[in-house]
Protein backbone atom coordinates (compact mmCIF):
# COMPACT_ATOMS: atom_id res chain seq x y z
CA UNK A 1 0.00 0.00 0.00
CA UNK A 2 1.42 3.41 -0.98
CA UNK A 3 0.82 6.50 1.14
CA UNK A 4 -0.10 9.95 -0.10
CA UNK A 5 3.60 10.67 -0.18
CA UNK A 6 4.91 9.05 -3.35
CA UNK A 7 8.17 8.06 -1.65
CA UNK A 8 6.64 6.23 1.32
CA UNK A 9 5.19 2.74 1.34
CA UNK A 10 3.54 0.87 4.20
CA UNK A 11 3.96 -2.91 4.12
CA UNK A 12 1.79 -5.38 6.01
CA UNK A 13 4.20 -8.16 6.99
CA UNK A 14 3.13 -11.61 8.18
CA UNK A 15 5.61 -13.97 9.83
CA UNK A 16 4.91 -17.41 11.39
CA UNK A 17 3.66 -15.84 14.64
CA UNK A 18 3.12 -12.10 14.07
CA UNK A 19 1.61 -9.45 11.84
CA UNK A 20 3.17 -6.01 11.82
CA UNK A 21 3.55 -2.94 9.65
CA UNK A 22 6.80 -1.78 8.10
CA UNK A 23 7.25 1.74 6.79
CA UNK A 24 9.75 2.28 3.97
CA UNK A 25 10.64 5.72 2.61
CA UNK A 26 12.89 6.57 -0.29
CA UNK A 27 14.89 9.60 0.85
CA UNK A 28 17.32 9.93 -2.03
CA UNK A 29 18.15 8.02 -5.17
CA UNK A 30 20.39 5.55 -3.37
CA UNK A 31 19.08 5.94 0.18
CA UNK A 32 16.06 4.35 1.90
CA UNK A 33 14.73 4.54 5.47
CA UNK A 34 12.59 1.82 7.07
CA UNK A 35 10.98 1.31 10.47
CA UNK A 36 8.70 -1.03 12.42
CA UNK A 37 6.55 0.26 15.26
CA UNK A 38 5.66 3.70 16.52
CA UNK A 39 7.32 6.60 14.68
CA UNK A 40 8.45 8.17 17.96
CA UNK A 41 9.79 4.94 19.44
CA UNK A 42 10.26 2.29 16.73
CA UNK A 43 11.27 -1.22 17.71
CA UNK A 44 13.37 -1.49 14.59
CA UNK A 45 14.60 1.18 12.21
CA UNK A 46 17.43 1.51 9.77
CA UNK A 47 18.73 2.87 6.53
CA UNK A 48 19.70 1.25 3.26
CA UNK A 49 22.52 2.77 1.27
CA UNK A 50 22.67 1.06 -2.08
CA UNK A 51 26.36 0.31 -2.06
CA UNK A 52 26.83 -2.80 0.07
CA UNK A 53 25.51 -2.23 3.60
CA UNK A 54 22.39 -1.71 5.69
CA UNK A 55 22.62 0.19 8.97
CA UNK A 56 20.12 -0.94 11.62
CA UNK A 57 20.23 2.07 13.91
CA UNK A 58 17.67 0.63 16.33
CA UNK A 59 16.67 -2.93 17.10
CA UNK A 60 14.66 -3.15 20.31
CA UNK A 61 12.65 -6.19 21.40
CA UNK A 62 9.41 -4.30 21.86
CA UNK A 63 6.43 -6.64 21.83
CA UNK A 64 3.86 -3.84 21.56
CA UNK A 65 4.91 -3.11 17.99
CA UNK A 66 3.04 -6.24 16.94
CA UNK A 67 -0.42 -5.69 15.49
CA UNK A 68 -1.50 -8.91 17.21
CA UNK A 69 -0.75 -8.66 20.92
CA UNK A 70 0.57 -12.10 21.77
CA UNK A 71 1.93 -12.63 25.25
CA UNK A 72 3.46 -16.03 25.91
CA UNK A 73 5.83 -14.90 28.62
CA UNK A 74 9.56 -14.89 28.90
CA UNK A 75 11.60 -14.21 25.74
CA UNK A 76 8.45 -13.68 23.69
CA UNK A 77 9.79 -10.27 22.70
CA UNK A 78 13.01 -11.89 21.60
CA UNK A 79 10.99 -14.12 19.26
CA UNK A 80 9.25 -11.08 17.84
CA UNK A 81 12.62 -9.40 17.30
CA UNK A 82 13.89 -12.49 15.49
CA UNK A 83 10.92 -12.62 13.14
CA UNK A 84 11.07 -8.89 12.42
CA UNK A 85 14.77 -9.22 11.63
CA UNK A 86 14.17 -12.25 9.40
CA UNK A 87 11.54 -10.29 7.50
CA UNK A 88 13.88 -7.34 7.00
CA UNK A 89 16.69 -9.61 5.78
CA UNK A 90 14.34 -11.32 3.31
CA UNK A 91 13.09 -7.97 2.01
CA UNK A 92 16.59 -6.59 1.60
CA UNK A 93 17.90 -9.74 -0.06
CA UNK A 94 15.02 -9.85 -2.55
CA UNK A 95 14.79 -6.15 -3.36
CA UNK A 96 18.37 -4.97 -2.97
CA UNK A 97 20.68 -7.82 -4.06
CA UNK A 98 23.73 -5.54 -3.99
CA UNK A 99 23.54 -5.41 -0.17
CA UNK A 100 25.94 -7.92 1.38
CA UNK A 101 26.30 -6.84 5.01
CA UNK A 102 24.04 -5.56 7.79
CA UNK A 103 25.34 -3.42 10.65
CA UNK A 104 23.19 -3.37 13.79
CA UNK A 105 23.19 -1.61 17.14
CA UNK A 106 21.94 -4.07 19.73
CA UNK A 107 19.64 -2.53 22.35
CA UNK A 108 17.43 -5.59 22.77
CA UNK A 109 16.05 -6.32 26.19
CA UNK A 110 13.61 -8.43 28.19
CA UNK A 111 10.84 -6.38 29.86
CA UNK A 112 9.69 -7.30 33.35
CA UNK A 113 5.99 -8.16 33.00
CA UNK A 114 5.76 -5.90 29.94
CA UNK A 115 7.00 -2.93 31.97
CA UNK A 116 9.56 -1.32 29.65
CA UNK A 117 10.74 0.91 32.50
CA UNK A 118 12.07 -2.19 34.26
CA UNK A 119 14.17 -4.20 31.82
CA UNK A 120 17.02 -6.69 31.58
CA UNK A 121 19.66 -6.15 28.91
CA UNK A 122 19.55 -9.17 26.63
CA UNK A 123 23.12 -8.73 25.39
CA UNK A 124 24.74 -9.21 28.81
CA UNK A 125 22.25 -11.91 29.77
CA UNK A 126 23.07 -13.97 26.67
CA UNK A 127 26.82 -13.65 27.17
CA UNK A 128 26.55 -14.25 30.91
CA UNK A 129 24.66 -17.53 30.55
CA UNK A 130 25.56 -18.78 27.06
CA UNK A 131 28.95 -17.20 26.26
CA UNK A 132 27.69 -15.52 23.10
CA UNK A 133 25.13 -13.09 21.83
CA UNK A 134 22.00 -14.24 20.06
CA UNK A 135 23.42 -12.65 16.88
CA UNK A 136 26.58 -14.72 17.10
CA UNK A 137 24.56 -17.91 17.56
CA UNK A 138 21.98 -17.37 14.81
CA UNK A 139 23.64 -15.01 12.33
CA UNK A 140 27.40 -15.56 12.78
CA UNK A 141 27.66 -11.90 13.75
CA UNK A 142 31.08 -10.38 14.29
CA UNK A 143 32.76 -7.22 15.53
CA UNK A 144 35.01 -5.03 13.43
CA UNK A 145 37.90 -4.62 13.32
CA UNK A 146 38.91 -8.26 13.48
CA UNK A 147 41.35 -7.63 16.32
CA UNK A 148 38.54 -6.27 18.51
CA UNK A 149 36.44 -9.35 17.86
CA UNK A 150 39.33 -11.64 18.75
CA UNK A 151 39.94 -9.75 22.00
CA UNK A 152 36.24 -9.87 22.87
CA UNK A 153 36.15 -13.65 22.31
CA UNK A 154 39.31 -14.07 24.40
CA UNK A 155 37.70 -12.19 27.29
CA UNK A 156 34.52 -14.26 27.01
CA UNK A 157 36.44 -17.53 27.12
CA UNK A 158 38.45 -16.30 30.10
CA UNK A 159 35.25 -15.27 31.92
CA UNK A 160 33.71 -18.68 31.18
CA UNK A 161 36.76 -20.69 32.22
CA UNK A 162 36.97 -23.04 35.18
CA UNK A 163 39.98 -21.11 36.41
CA UNK A 164 38.02 -17.85 36.67
CA UNK A 165 35.19 -19.53 38.55
CA UNK A 166 37.60 -21.29 40.92
CA UNK A 167 39.19 -17.95 41.83
CA UNK A 168 35.83 -16.45 42.79
CA UNK A 169 34.29 -17.80 46.00
CA UNK A 170 30.52 -18.09 46.14
CA UNK A 171 30.24 -15.22 48.60
CA UNK A 172 31.96 -12.88 46.15
CA UNK A 173 29.11 -13.51 43.69
CA UNK A 174 26.57 -13.19 46.50
CA UNK A 175 28.11 -9.85 47.50
CA UNK A 176 27.61 -8.53 43.95
CA UNK A 177 24.02 -9.73 44.03
CA UNK A 178 23.38 -8.30 47.50
CA UNK A 179 24.71 -4.88 46.56
CA UNK A 180 22.71 -4.59 43.33
CA UNK A 181 19.42 -6.47 43.62
CA UNK A 182 17.35 -6.84 46.80
CA UNK A 183 14.90 -9.24 45.15
CA UNK A 184 17.68 -11.64 44.07
CA UNK A 185 19.47 -11.22 47.40
CA UNK A 186 16.43 -12.40 49.35
CA UNK A 187 15.97 -15.46 47.12
CA UNK A 188 19.62 -16.51 47.56
CA UNK A 189 19.56 -15.78 51.29
CA UNK A 190 16.47 -17.95 51.80
CA UNK A 191 18.30 -21.05 50.46
CA UNK A 192 21.94 -20.12 50.92
CA UNK A 193 23.27 -23.65 51.40
CA UNK A 194 21.51 -24.95 48.29
CA UNK A 195 22.87 -22.17 46.08
CA UNK A 196 26.36 -22.42 47.55
CA UNK A 197 26.41 -26.17 46.82
CA UNK A 198 25.11 -25.49 43.30
CA UNK A 199 27.97 -23.04 42.82
CA UNK A 200 30.61 -25.44 44.08
CA UNK A 201 29.36 -28.19 41.77
CA UNK A 202 29.44 -25.95 38.69
CA UNK A 203 32.46 -25.95 36.38
CA UNK A 204 32.09 -22.32 35.31
CA UNK A 205 30.16 -19.12 35.93
CA UNK A 206 27.89 -19.63 32.88
CA UNK A 207 27.06 -23.15 34.07
CA UNK A 208 26.14 -21.83 37.51
CA UNK A 209 24.06 -18.98 36.10
CA UNK A 210 22.14 -21.41 33.88
CA UNK A 211 21.41 -23.61 36.88
CA UNK A 212 20.45 -20.53 38.84
CA UNK A 213 18.12 -19.43 36.06
CA UNK A 214 16.39 -22.81 36.12
CA UNK A 215 15.41 -22.24 39.77
CA UNK A 216 13.77 -18.88 39.06
CA UNK A 217 10.18 -18.56 37.92
CA UNK A 218 9.83 -17.62 34.26
CA UNK A 219 8.06 -14.36 35.02
CA UNK A 220 10.72 -13.35 37.55
CA UNK A 221 13.91 -13.91 35.54
CA UNK A 222 14.21 -10.29 34.45
CA UNK A 223 13.68 -8.98 37.96
CA UNK A 224 16.15 -11.51 39.37
CA UNK A 225 19.08 -10.97 36.96
CA UNK A 226 18.83 -7.24 36.36
CA UNK A 227 21.47 -5.02 37.90
CA UNK A 228 23.98 -7.51 39.23
CA UNK A 229 24.53 -9.70 36.15
CA UNK A 230 25.21 -6.79 33.72
CA UNK A 231 27.61 -5.30 36.26
CA UNK A 232 29.52 -8.58 36.56
CA UNK A 233 29.71 -9.09 32.78
CA UNK A 234 30.88 -5.52 32.14
CA UNK A 235 33.62 -5.99 34.75
CA UNK A 236 34.96 -9.01 32.83
CA UNK A 237 34.26 -8.26 29.17
CA UNK A 238 34.56 -5.15 27.01
CA UNK A 239 31.29 -5.06 25.09
CA UNK A 240 30.17 -3.22 22.01
CA UNK A 241 26.66 -2.64 20.71
CA UNK A 242 27.69 -2.60 17.06
CA UNK A 243 27.63 -5.94 15.25
CA UNK A 244 28.02 -6.96 11.62
CA UNK A 245 26.59 -9.96 9.86
CA UNK A 246 26.55 -11.07 6.25
CA UNK A 247 23.37 -11.70 4.29
CA UNK A 248 22.80 -15.20 2.93
CA UNK A 249 22.15 -16.59 0.44
CA UNK A 250 24.46 -14.42 -1.64
CA UNK A 251 23.24 -14.16 -5.21
CA UNK A 252 25.27 -12.99 -8.20
CA UNK A 253 24.17 -12.96 -11.83
CA UNK A 254 26.69 -14.96 -13.84
CA UNK A 255 24.74 -15.03 -17.09
CA UNK A 256 21.83 -12.92 -18.26
CA UNK A 257 20.12 -14.26 -21.39
CA UNK A 258 17.73 -11.83 -23.02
Amino acid sequence: MTSQEDNTRYLQVQTPHYNFEMKMTKKEELFYYFSVGDDKMPSLEGSILLDDTVDLTTIDALQDSSVEDINKGYLNTHTFGKEVLDAVIFLINSQFPSIKTIILNDRSYIPYRNNTADILDLLTYSIGLYKKTWYEEKLNAYILPKEMHEEYRRQVEEYASKDTKDKLPFFHIYHIIRMNNVFARDIIWSSMEIYEKMYEESESLPEFFQKLSNTIKVEEKCKFFKGWLPQLIHSKITLTREWHFDIYPKVKIIKDIK
